[in-house]
């Protein structure tokens, strides 16, 4: 099976493919739609969720490598 993925967007239940692909057209084939999020609001999301304070915090190498 041959995988090829490409951008468009979604209307009224259809989705175009790009020229390059249009030998597709008729042939039955499986999609998997994936929505297209920003990496950098995602990214900036998952650090705002995880924000902790240092302050005052002193990091002891040898307290954390006790076993």
């Amino acid at each position: 099976m041959q995988t090829i993925e490409f951008v468009s967007k979604a209307h009224d239940g259809v989705v175009d493919l790009p020229r390059e692909l249009q030998g597709w057209n008729g042939k039955q084939v499986r999609v998997a739609l994936l929505e297209a999020v920003n990496e950098a609001e995602k990214r900036k999301a998952m650090f705002k969720a995880a924000t902790i304070s240092t302050r005052g915090y002193r990091f002891n190498r040898d307290a954390a490598n006790e076993r």
